[in-house]
């Protein structure tokens, strides 16, 4: 692992084991989005990609927020760019953070507390997995500013919670707790706050622990299998477990279960 710690001005990024944790670290403004943060963000994201010797990545927020959303400051920035700057703005430097996330070849989970709200609503929901604590409040709150969601929202909310409840929650703008969002599909999990890291670090090393480049190719496969129909989804999976047959992995799971033992993966 090349990456034990490292710290930028908004976000600190850290490794324990085969696992990585970004921390949102603006705490005073329970996390918000500046143009800081997002490039701090995806410096972040980008860097665990790339290291070889990460497996599983939290991402979490520091204080008593996960994000509060877009900071109205510099939503107000935005008013004063042609559509053109704008669009340059949204893909080149916020989007990429997105983008980084869904097609990193490893799991990323999310830790929520207090507050998910707006981009940071949309931030969690690019996450694979979803942790919240009790009491979390998390919605898309654009609405309320008259505005729609930047960070992919309205492609990722109807396929977590349906058409009509992703609708209901777009449209009017409210914010639900973290259990009424662990019963909607939502969130996966919903643990006491003071249990929180503890939760999304047990699931973290539990998939570090896992076959690393079989998972990776199972989310690129779900992934992509959204925009696909059935047979096309199988076709592809069909051409992505050749190689994996390849793999050390592989072989030690089919040794282990001769040998009537627990498999130990290496990622390889």
């Amino acid at each position: 692992m090349k990456i034990t710690r490292k710290e930028f001005k908004t976000v600190i990024l850290s490794c324990q084991g085969n696992v990585a944790t970004i921390t949102l670290n603006r705490p005073e403004v329970l996390n918000a989005m500046s143009p800081a943060l997002m490039k701090d963000l995806t410096k972040a994201v980008s860097a665990v990609g790339k290291d070889s010797g990460v497996r599983a990545v939290i991402i979490n927020g520091a204080g008593r927020a996960f994000c509060a959303g877009g900071d109205v400051n510099d939503i107000a920035g935005l008013c004063k760019m042609t559509p053109l700057e704008y669009r340059e703005y949204i893909n080149g430097e916020i989007f990429e953070l997105i983008r980084g996330i869904v097609w990193m070849d490893k799991p990323v989970i999310a830790a929520l507390k207090g507050f998910a709200i707006g981009g940071g609503f949309d931030l969690a929901m690019a996450c694979d997995i979803r942790i919240a604590a009790k009491g979390t409040k998390m919605g898309n709150a654009f609405i309320r500013m008259a505005i729609l969601p930047e960070l992919g929202g309205l492609y990722f909310l109807p396929r977590l919670v349906g058409l009509g409840r992703a609708k209901l929650l777009a449209f009017t703008g409210d914010f639900i707790t973290a259990e009424e969002a662990e019963r909607i599909g939502l969130v996966e999990k919903v643990v006491p706050e003071e249990e929180l890291d503890k939760s999304a670090r047990e699931l973290a090393e539990k998939l570090a622990r896992g076959p690393t480049r079989a998972i990776a190719m199972t989310k690129l496969a779900i992934n992509k299998s959204l925009s696909m129909d059935l047979e096309s989804s199988s076709e592809y999976c069909w051409l992505l477990n050749p190689p994996l047959f390849q793999t050390r992995d592989h072989h030690e799971a089919i040794a282990a279960f001769r040998e009537k033992r627990a498999p130990v993966f290496q990622g390889r």
